[in-house]
């Protein structure tokens, strides 16, 4: 009677076949399940290990930039000091005759002493004011305490003026859309003077491009430029419009002489497979893109899909999300000034 109420059910995986008290046509077996779960965390290991790796070689792109400024600066401190080398050469003059046969004479040129006085007198301590002894009338003379400070002093040697010249740290512009909002106090902590966070909201790459001549002065020396922008463009464009603007934007970049680094685009939550697919693929592309171009790529791999990263909007991030996104940030650009 219990084989004739049951009913014969194909699994759909693997053609196994059960007995079941209903007829089922979507039936999957234990066994199918299990090797499909298996294969889901297969997938999440190898996109960890790709992320793994492309952090790696964004690393080795980011010392090999390092080394490159140190060599560079090594040679400019060597030019440096040749030049002063072949100035002190210079000091000691020789008075040559038209005459042969006699030695050379060689005249000695006495060294300019250059006084140098500050118009405020160092201030007198607790003991000398209520004694009330008067450092000029015994005769001694006050010596005067060095100036301190970060600028260098140059003494021309014809008795100009002195100059200072105060040393130039590199500039930082981060720039990009809404999701820069609130990673301010990480970036430019260090050095409020020379760092900068342009926060376009809503921007997408063409809106980035339209602002860099007004971010970037002619006067800044190899700048750092930090971009993170695209989120906006996966909503509506396709990947051959996305890759475009950013071939438009890397041409405008190569004109300023600067360090450049993209940041990949960071996941969202509920916006469709379509929206996800297509900022992987971006991100790709992205990676590869700058590769050949000689840009930098920050790539965050599997850090913003972790819970309590993302809003309610599944787009912008949360407290806990924008310290994580400043940190990283400003660890990026803590690495590549050095």
């Amino acid at each position: 009677m219990e084989a004739e109420r049951s009913a014969v059910v194909t699994c759909t995986g693997c053609a196994m076949f059960v007995f079941l008290p209903q007829d089922r046509s979507d039936f999957v077996c234990t066994k199918c399940k299990l090797i499909s779960i298996l294969e889901e965390k297969i997938q999440g290991l190898e996109k960890r290990v790709s992320t793994l790796r492309s952090i790696k070689e964004n690393e080795e792109f980011l010392d090999r930039r390092q080394d490159r400024l140190q060599r560079a600066q090594c040679c400019e401190d060597s030019e440096q000091a040749a030049q002063r080398g072949q100035k002190t050469s210079e000091d000691n003059w020789r008075h040559v005759t038209s005459r042969r046969g006699k030695s050379m004479r060689q005249v000695h040129v006495p060294e300019t002493h250059i006084q140098m006085s500050n118009h405020f007198h160092v201030l007198s301590t607790g003991t000398s004011a209520e004694s009330g002894v008067n450092d000029a009338s015994e005769g001694t003379e006050q010596k005067e305490t060095p100036l301190i400070g970060r600028h260098e002093m140059h003494i021309p040697r014809d008795g100009g003026p002195t100059t200072t010249t105060p040393k130039r740290r590199r500039r930082v512009v981060v720039v990009g859309d809404s999701l820069l909002r609130g990673t301010e106090s990480s970036i430019c902590r260090p050095d409020r003077e020379n760092r900068e966070v342009c926060c376009l909201p809503g921007a997408r790459i063409r809106d980035v491009t339209e602002r860099l001549p007004r971010l970037i002065k002619p006067s800044d020396r190899y700048p750092f430029l930090l971009l993170h922008v695209g989120t906006n463009d996966t909503a509506k464009n396709d990947l051959e419009r996305i890759t475009a603007d950013y071939v438009a934007l890397g041409r405008r970049i190569k004109a300023f002489e600067a360090q450049v680094v993209f940041s990949s685009i960071l996941p969202v939550a509920g916006k469709g497979r379509g929206r996800d697919r297509r900022i992987v693929e971006v991100n790709e592309w992205l990676r590869r893109w700058c590769r050949r171009e000689g840009f930098g790529f920050f790539d965050h791999g599997m850090v913003f899909q972790e819970e309590g990263v993302l809003g309610r909007d599944g787009l912008h991030l949360t407290k806990r999300g924008k310290s994580i996104f400043g940190s990283r940030l400003a660890n990026l650009v803590r690495r590549a000034l050095n």
